[in-house]
């Protein structure tokens, strides 16, 4: 039986009320989360002297203290964490990963869920690295942030706040997701896609879990189910793994140093559904030759839909003869944070091959329809 869409009247937090009787994603009572502020845009100041943006302590606590939203008694309680110092989005590092992770094992016990105020740049990036460091998470993670601040007259920080919090509190959905602008997104399925506009974030692949409009509408056959198991944190992610975007007429030499150690997994951003150039034998031996010593070669797309079919064309079947595997539809940020993961763990490479060709967390559209070969 397929679970229907729900539909929740308004924006507020009141609005979660009128959900369908008896549903298993929205919870009526008040909810209690723990919002952990990393840096980035929403809780910046702008310096009345340079006029430049600038993350200053205890800014977004006086903010939060102020709005009108936060008096009633349909938001959810909450607790604030602050990074010390706040850091900027393309600073963050496997490190901060980690320290993230920590925060939600150490406090998963006494929350309904998590708030993670984030940076823009590389976000998709972090939501990505916790899907997979969050194992058997049965809670929302909800990372978020702005374009404008707080501190402008006009902003999205607002809403985007209230709203994730609103989500982590009193929604019953147990992923790592990015919230912005109207649309709740499963983590490893975004990317950030717009620099300027305030509907920065996309998941080209995926629907939303969430839209918000006049309605609230929740996609209950997204969401994923709860983990039967018991949760626990990854904190070890290996930090040799490369991106490379082929653009045509690429020097082979420069492709062979980029492949040489320590480098152990590589993401190819190849064109179209998987391609490459077949033709360049060199670059193909270099592959070869570094799949044999143990590097892990991922094929992704530079298209922003679609996936990758290395049996598809000739171009790409040389890759998959060279003995790099598909990246499906998955993002670039998340196959290599994915890859980082799984290499990190201890596993063999074999495992790792096969690990990184399984669905795990949502993260790629595997095609079950099958070919017809229709004879005119």
């Amino acid at each position: 039986m397929t679970t229907p869409n729900i539909q929740i009247t308004g924006v507020s937090s009141m609005a979660f009320k009128n959900v369908i009787t008896g549903s298993s994603v929205v919870k009526h009572s008040r909810g209690k989360i723990f919002l952990i502020y990393t840096g980035g845009t929403l809780g910046m100041k702008r310096d009345p002297i340079a006029g430049t943006l600038r993350p200053e302590p205890n800014y977004l606590v006086q903010q939060l203290e102020i709005l009108p939203e936060m008096k009633s008694n349909d938001m959810p309680e909450y607790t604030l964490f602050e990074f010390e110092p706040p850091i900027d989005s393309s600073d963050m590092e496997h490190d901060d990963w980690v320290r993230i992770a920590s925060l939600i094992e150490k406090n998963y016990y006494d929350y309904d869920g998590f708030v993670v105020i984030h940076g823009t740049d590389t976000m998709a990036y972090t939501a990505s690295a916790l899907s997979f460091m969050l194992e058997n998470l049965g809670k929302p993670v909800i990372l978020t942030g702005s374009q404008i601040p707080f501190a402008e007259l006009i902003n999205d920080a607002r809403r985007n706040l209230i709203t994730s919090m609103i989500f982590a509190g009193k929604c019953d959905i147990p992923e790592v997701c990015i919230f912005f602008n109207n649309q709740l997104l499963r983590g490893c399925r975004s990317r950030k896609v717009d620099s300027w506009s305030l509907d920065a974030f996309e998941s080209p692949n995926c629907p939303p879990l969430a839209t918000l409009g006049m309605e609230i509408n929740v996609n209950t056959d997204v969401i994923l189910n709860q983990p039967k198991g018991r949760f626990r944190v990854h904190e070890n992610i290996n930090k040799n793994v490369a991106v490379v975007h082929l653009v045509p007429g690429f020097s082979d030499e420069a492709f062979e140093n980029v492949l040489s150690e320590p480098l152990e997994g590589l993401i190819l951003s190849s064109y179209g559904s998987g391609n490459a150039p077949a033709k360049k034998k060199k670059f193909i031996d270099a592959i070869t030759s570094a799949v044999k010593r143990g590097v892990i070669v991922v094929v992704t797309s530079q298209c922003l839909r679609g996936t990758v079919n290395l049996k598809q064309y000739a171009t790409g079947k040389s890759l998959l003869d060279a003995g790099a595997i598909s990246g499906y539809d998955m993002t670039i940020e998340t196959a290599a944070t994915k890859l980082g993961w799984l290499l990190g763990l201890g596993i063999s490479k074999d495992q790792v091959k096969l690990l990184m060709e399984q669905d795990l967390r949502g993260e790629f559209t595997k095609s079950k329809t099958k070919k017809l070969n229709i004879m005119l």
